[in-house]
């Protein structure tokens, strides 16, 4: 009785797994655009690609002025890092000679110190205890990245301002779901 109970609950748990293990599929949404057919729209769509571009310009020189600006921070940044890392390695040092100090003595004090069979605590690690990993080192780089990231790297809204402009041009924005992984055969893209 026990072992039919047993074999069930093992056969419903791989239904389980296999139903989790069978990828849905990804739906992405997007949109394009129907331009208008008439010579306003489409000379109104012109001053369109020209503002988008402007505001790509100012996009691209603002990004510029954003990494001119962090890099005296970097700079900041990676001394402390350095700092930290200085500490951290300190502490690994200390961390094996420690563990070497571990490998070397005998793991029995009690005749070590002479005390027959009583053996005092000691701040010693058990027998699970493994070497020091040693710390990472700065990077300036990753610093420098890690700073851009945080404040630079920030949409300009340039998207926005061309969506906006066709849109009052007479454009028509067109909204469409497309899959772009796991589509069933019929429906792939």
């Amino acid at each position: 009785m026990i072992v039919s109970l047993r074999a069930l609950l093992v056969v419903m748990l791989m239904a389980i797994l296999a139903g989790c293990a069978a990828p849905s599929p990804r739906y992405q949404n997007t949109y394009r655009y129907e331009l208008p057919t008439d010579a306003a729209g489409i000379a109104c769509v012109e001053k369109c690609g020209q503002k988008t571009e402007a505001c790509q310009q100012r996009c691209t020189a603002s990004y510029q002025s954003c990494l001119d600006r962090i890099e005296p921070q970097v700079d900041e940044r990676y001394r402390e890092a350095l700092k930290r890392y200085e500490a951290e390695l300190d502490r690994y040092r200390w961390e094996l000679e420690r563990y070497q100090l571990y490998l070397s003595m005998s793991w029995n004090y009690s005749h070590w110190y002479g005390y027959g069979n009583y053996a005092p605590y000691y701040p010693w690690p058990g027998p699970h205890y493994f070497p020091p990993v040693p710390p990472e080192s700065p990077s300036r780089d990753a610093e420098f990245a890690r700073l851009r990231q945080e404040k630079c790297d920030a949409e300009c809204g340039c998207q926005a301002v061309t969506s906006g402009c066709f849109l009052a041009c007479g454009a028509k924005q067109v909204n469409e779901v497309r899959c772009i992984a796991n589509c069933p055969e019929e429906k792939k893209l």
